[in-house]
């Protein structure tokens, strides 16, 4: 299963959503909301109920939508057909637009734009079983900020101050291992800039990732020589790896060929790196869409502390 392709994919459908409202994770709750999530395959699965359909979505920030169904595994409407396209690894994607049905997450209402797009996204049942229903994106959460804890499990939604500030606080500064500006352009994963060793490279962050280096091939083989990169069965190690004032070795990642066959980025060919759930599931991560900032957390922080 390659979710970097359906990520990549879904980037694409930008441009053919309606306007809509931004909906909320934290839909009614005072200021912040803990939601539990499950990891299978690596990747954060929410329990959700879309309709009378009872399942799991995975939290997926390289959705650029608030809900993506999997309509293979729901019952709607017909809909309207948009586009589509084929992923990295071979499955053609079919995408339509229906009438939102009513949705639930993790046991509370979620209000939603009033036409939904789905996918056929039957494959992925294979990594995460019959009950998936889809993907909720980034817009379910840009209007505030979020913690992204693995040791516990738990999302927690955070609604931001005027300030920028999450109510419950900044985090304790002895706890914060990189903190970093992030350009956010809709429809795109946060970005910043990184050294690979010592070469510059754009890096960004989804957690429906398990974590990939685009990369030349020139550029692949100077860092093989130097140590930087490093090959461990399908995956591969790279490091250092700085960013955020921090110093992160063996970082493990899937490897794609920059302008090669796989590389379905809309700016193919650059070298990039993206860290995604193999990284965040060692490092938890604070995200602030209001003040366009990442910070990562020492584990077992304070922070992290049921509230």
């Amino acid at each position: 299963m390659n979710l970097t392709a359906i990520s990549s994919f879904l980037a694409l459908l930008a441009a053919c959503t309606l306007p809509h409202s931004n909906p909320a994770l934290l839909g009614q709750a005072a200021s912040w909301r803990e939601i539990p999530f499950e990891v299978v395959d690596g990747k954060p699965l929410i329990s959700a109920t879309i309709g009378e359909a009872r399942g799991r979505l995975m939290f997926d920030t390289g959705t650029p939508v608030s809900i993506m169904l999997n309509r293979d595994a729901l019952d709607l409407d017909e809909g309207a057909q948009l586009r589509g396209g084929q992923a990295a690894s071979g499955q053609v994607l079919s995408v339509r637009e229906h009438h939102a049905p009513p949705v639930r997450v993790s046991g509370q209402p979620m209000s939603t734009p009033p036409r939904l797009l789905s996918g056929d996204f039957g494959f992925v049942e294979a990594a995460f079983g019959p009950d998936f229903l889809g993907f909720v994106g980034s817009p379910a959460v840009s209007g505030g900020a979020f913690v992204l804890d693995y040791g516990r499990q738990v999302l927690t939604i955070l609604q931001t101050q005027a300030d920028g500030l999450p109510v419950v606080g900044a985090p304790p500064t002895e706890d914060v291992v990189a903190r970093f500006s992030v350009a956010m352009a809709e429809g795109e994963q946060p970005t910043t800039g990184a050294f690979v060793g010592s070469l510059p490279v754009a890096l960004d962050f989804d957690t429906g990732d398990g974590g990939t280096f685009y990369v030349r091939s020139e550029t692949r083989a100077a860092l093989e020589a130097k140590g930087v990169l490093t090959l461990e069965g399908d995956l591969a190690m790279v490091g250092p790896v700085s960013f955020g004032g921090a110093l992160f070795d063996r970082i493990s990642v899937s490897l794609i060929e920059a302008g090669g066959p796989k590389d379905v980025r809309p700016w193919p060919g650059s070298n990039a790196l993206r860290l995604g759930s193999r990284f965040l599931a060692l490092n938890p991560s604070l995200w602030n869409f209001t003040d366009h900032t990442i910070t990562i957390l020492r584990p077992g922080s304070s922070y992290l502390k049921a509230r």
